[in-house]
C-alpha cells in the first residue's frame, strides 16, 4: 500500500506535502474563522471562497506549464518563500487591528495564488520521483498526505484560536514554511526515476491537443468539478454548520477537520492499496464512490447533533477521497510523462472553475434559506448523477 515509501525521494516529497497541506489546512481554517468574526455572513464567507478560487483557476494551469519547463524543487522553495511573508503580513495586520474584510480578502487572494502554483508542480515532481509502475501508488498516497496535513491542521489552528486569537496561528505557519523549505532542500533532482523529454515546451496548446484526442478524460475532470461546485468543499460548508446551525466554537470546527481527515487518510489508503494489487482506475469505480458519497453527504445535511455531523464527515470524506483518488489516477494513468503537468493544471482549472460557481451561489442561497437544504440540495444532486453515470460508464474507455 505504500510502496512508492521505498524510494528516498518520494519520502522527503511525502513529509514536504503533509507539512504543506497542514498548512494550508489551518490557514483556511483561520481565514474562514477571521470571515466570521469579521462579518458573521454566510454570504461573505461565501464570496471569501470565491476570491481565494480565482487566482486558482487561471494559475492552475500556468503552474502545470512552468512544471513541464522548470525545476519543480526551485518553484516550490520559491513559494513557499513567499507564504512565509503572506502569513506574517496576515498576522501583522491583525495584531494592529488594521485588518478588515477587504484587507483579508487581499492577502487570501495573494495566499491562493501561491497555492495555485503549487499544486500542478508538486504533482508532477510526485511522479517523477518514483518509477512508471509506481506513478499511480504515489498519486493515491498525495491524497494521503493532503488528509494527514488535514488531521493536524484545522484542529492546531482551532486551538490556537481558542486559547489565543484569530491571528495567531498565522504567525505559527511562517515558522512552518521555514521547515518546509529545509525539506525541499533534500530532494535531489539528480535522482529521478522519470525525466521529461529536453524538449518539453510547456505550451498549453499541447496538452489542449492531448485532450482533444483523447476527449474520455473530460468526463472524470468535469464530474470532479461538478461535484465540489455542489457544495463538495466540506471546509466551507463545515464552517456554516459549526457556527450558524450548531452554534459551537473554533476547536469543534478543528474536531470536524480531524474526522475529515481520518476518513480522507482512510479513502486515500485504501484506493494507494488497489493501486498496487493492479487494480486499474476507472471512471465507473469513481462513478460507484460517488453514490456513496452522494447518500452519506445527503444524511449529514440532517444530522440531528454536531458530534453525528462530526462522525459522518469521515465517511463523507472517504468516499470523496476514492472519487478524487480515482479521478487523479485517470488523469495520471492517461497522461504521457511531457504532458502530465500541463493535463493536470488543466484538471485543476475545470475543478476550480465550477468550485468559483459553485461557493459564492451556495453562501448567498444559504443566507436566505437553509444551510442544511443547501447541502442536502448538493448531496441530493451527487447521487442522482452518480447513478446516472455509472450506467454510462461503459461507453468509456477508462
Amino acid at each position: 500500500m505504500f510502496s512508492s515509501l521505498n524510494y528516498r525521494n518520494y519520502r522527503r516529497v511525502f513529509l514536504y506535502s503533509s507539512l504543506n497541506s497542514g498548512a494550508g489546512w489551518a490557514s483556511t481554517l483561520a481565514i474562514e474563522w477571521l470571515v466570521l468574526d469579521l462579518t458573521g455572513s454566510a454570504a461573505a464567507l461565501g464570496a471569501m471562497a470565491g476570491i481565494q478560487i480565482a487566482p486558482v483557476i487561471v494559475l492552475s494551469l500556468i503552474g502545470g506549464s512552468l512544471s513541464d519547463k522548470f525545476s519543480e524543487k526551485r518553484i516550490l522553495i520559491i513559494t513557499a518563500s513567499l507564504l512565509i511573508f503572506i502569513n506574517a503580513a496576515i498576522f501583522t495586520a491583525y495584531r494592529n487591528g488594521i485588518l478588515n474584510f477587504q484587507l483579508l480578502a487581499v492577502l487570501a487572494f495573494s495566499l491562493t495564488t501561491v497555492w495555485a502554483v503549487q499544486g500542478p508542480v508538486f504533482t508532477s515532481l510526485s511522479i517523477k520521483v518514483v518509477p512508471e509502475e509506481r506513478v499511480a501508488n504515489a498519486i493515491s498516497l498525495n491524497s494521503v498526505t493532503f488528509n494527514i496535513g488535514r488531521l493536524f491542521g484545522p484542529i492546531a489552528a482551532g486551538f490556537l484560536i481558542a486559547i489565543f486569537d484569530t491571528g495567531t496561528p498565522f504567525i505559527y505557519l511562517s515558522a512552518l514554511y521555514l521547515l518546509i523549505i529545509a525539506i525541499l532542500t533534500q530532494v535531489k533532482m539528480d535522482d529521478l526515476h522519470q525525466k521529461s523529454s529536453a524538449k518539453a515546451s510547456g505550451n498549453l496548446r499541447e496538452a489542449f491537443s492531448f485532450l482533444k484526442k483523447n476527449k474520455n478524460l473530460y468526463a472524470p475532470m468535469i464530474i470532479s468539478g461538478i461535484f465540489v461546485g455542489l457544495g463538495m468543499n466540506y471546509s466551507f460548508i463545515s464552517s456554516l454548520m459549526v457556527r450558524q446551525v450548531f452554534e459551537e466554537d473554533a476547536r469543534h470546527l478543528g474536531f470536524v477537520g480531524v474526522s475529515l481527515a481520518i476518513g480522507g487518510i482512510l479513502g486515500a489508503g485504501y484506493a494507494a492499496r488497489l493501486s498496487v494489487s493492479g487494480h486499474q482506475p476507472s471512471f465507473a469505480t469513481m462513478m460507484q464512490s460517488g453514490i456513496a458519497l452522494g447518500l452519506f453527504w445527503l444524511a449529514a445535511a440532517f444530522a440531528p447533533s454536531f458530534w453525528v455531523f462530526a462522525g459522518l464527515a469521515l465517511v463523507v470524506n472517504f468516499f470523496h477521497l476514492m472519487v478524487m483518488a480515482t479521478a487523479n489516477g485517470i488523469i495520471a494513468a492517461y497522461s504521457p510523462i511531457d504532458l502530465q503537468g500541463r493535463v493536470y493544471g488543466i484538471y485543476l482549472f475545470v475543478f476550480h472553475v465550477w468550485f468559483a460557481i459553485g461557493a459564492p451561489l451556495i453562501g448567498l442561497l444559504a443566507e436566505g434559506t437553509s444551510i442544511r437544504l443547501m447541502v442536502g440540495v448538493g448531496g441530493a444532486t451527487v447521487l442522482l448523477l452518480s447513478l446516472i453515470f455509472v450506467k454510462l460508464s461503459k461507453r468509456l474507455r477508462i
